[in-house]
Parts: structure tokens; C-alpha cells; sequence
């Protein structure tokens, strides 16, 4: 199987010196040996061919879906491509943020501030019919940094989760993923964001941070999901 990672950003500085990319984490959580992982720099205008790949997973970032970027516009664009083509798409953070923006959702900066730590989530009872959420700890805490937030889902869509600071997954058509947490994070990198937003006056208070379990079992449940709809 072709995985296709679609980077949406370089990573902050201070983080990629200490930990790596969201990349290099994403690709250590893939356990199947049958898969080749392909990288994207799409935030560098890179473009790539949809059919080329049996799957997308697309990062998170910095920068905001609200921008109106080139590179911006161009994955919007390849979503709807993905979407057509009944690729399998899986979106974290910002990537779930412009799946909804590029299939007719809405995403806007959240009223009530950042939300950035590990907090625990609301799971709807639909989550049990989706493989990807197989295994997954209900009652777990998952882990954020970002100050956007869905507000609209597109037509289709199925929300999964949320919490007081708003959505946190959705589904479309049982192909297409989006999750507001990052799985791909591990409590050292989750504390780091913490220090480097709080360094910067982004937040008031460093935050203690939870151990997530089991959210990163969400990588490769879609994997598996990928590899057995072929």
C-alpha cells in the first residue's frame, strides 16, 4: 500500500531540533510492513498526483486554515480530488480543520482561546461502527494544541467527539477522518508546546499534561483500515 503523508508545515523550530517532525512520528506509528510512506511538503507549494496513492494522512500545523495561502487553496483542492476518487483521507488537527473547509464545512478561530494540553473528550455512540477508533480508550485523555476549531461540518459528515472547547472527530462516508487531537504525540512533545506557548505569552499557566495511552493507536487502526479496503 502507498501512504501518502501530506506535511502542512515545517514544525516549530525548537520542537523538530528536539523531537523530529510530525513525520517522523506519524511514520513510527505505522506498523505494517506492507506499506510504502511517501512525504509531501505541500506548504512549500509541492504538488503531487491524487491517484498516485492508496491513502493521505495530513498533519497538523502553524499556520491556519483561515489563511488565504497558495499552498492553502491547492490542498483544498486536492481534497475535493481525494474525496471523488474515493481515496481514504485521514486528517489531524489542521488537516481535519481543511478536510471540513475544503467539503463545504466552516472553520473560524475559537472564541474560548487555544486549547492546548491533554483533556479528556466526549465520544458519541456512532464511534463503535468506525474501525479507526478500535481499541481506543473512551475515558482516556488525547492531546491539542490549536485555536481554530471546526464550527461547521461539511453535509456528510458524522461528528464523533467533542468537549466543551467544541468538535474533536468526524467522519465522512467511512473513508474520510478527521480528529482535532493529535495522536501522533507523546507526552515529551506534548509538554514542550506547552512550555514554548507559555514562553510566549500564549497561555498563562504551564498546564500539567495527562499521559495519552491509547490515541495514538488511531494511526494505525486507519492503516489497517486502508490496507484491508484495497
Amino acid at each position: 500500500m502507498k501512504l501518502l503523508i501530506i506535511s502542512a508545515g515545517p514544525g516549530l523550530k525548537q520542537i523538530r531540533e528536539t523531537h523530529g517532525h510530525a513525520v517522523d512520528w506519524i511514520t513510527s506509528l505505522v506498523r505494517s510492513p506492507n506499506v510504502n510512506i511517501n512525504v509531501n511538503n505541500i506548504y512549500d507549494g509541492e504538488d503531487f498526483n491524487s491517484s498516485d496513492y492508496d491513502a493521505w494522512i495530513i498533519t497538523g500545523s502553524a499556520f491556519s486554515v483561515l489563511d488565504n495561502s497558495k499552498w492553502i487553496n491547492l490542498l483544498k483542492n486536492k481534497i475535493i480530488e481525494g474525496y471523488k476518487k474515493n481515496i481514504p483521507i485521514m486528517g489531524i488537527c489542521f488537516g481535519h480543520q481543511i478536510i471540513c473547509e475544503a467539503l463545504g464545512g466552516k472553520v473560524n478561530r475559537n472564541h474560548l482561546g487555544w486549547e492546548l494540553g491533554s483533556y479528556k473528550i466526549k465520544f458519541n455512540s456512532s464511534v463503535n461502527s468506525f474501525d479507526i477508533f478500535k481499541n481506543i480508550d473512551f475515558n482516556d485523555f488525547f492531546y491539542f494544541s490549536h485555536e481554530d476549531i471546526v464550527t461547521q461540518l461539511p453535509e456528510k459528515a458524522v461528528k464523533i467527539a467533542s468537549n466543551k472547547m467544541g468538535l474533536q472527530a468526524f467522519v465522512i462516508d467511512n473513508r474520510i477522518f478527521g480528529v482535532q487531537f493529535h495522536p501522533e504525540f507523546n507526552k515529551e512533545i506534548m509538554e514542550m508546546y506547552i512550555k514554548i506557548r507559555y514562553e510566549k505569552g500564549i497561555i498563562n499557566n504551564l498546564v500539567k499534561v495527562n499521559k495519552s495511552k491509547t490515541s495514538h493507536k488511531i494511526i494505525a487502526n486507519f492503516i489497517k483500515f486502508c490496507e484491508e479496503r484495497k
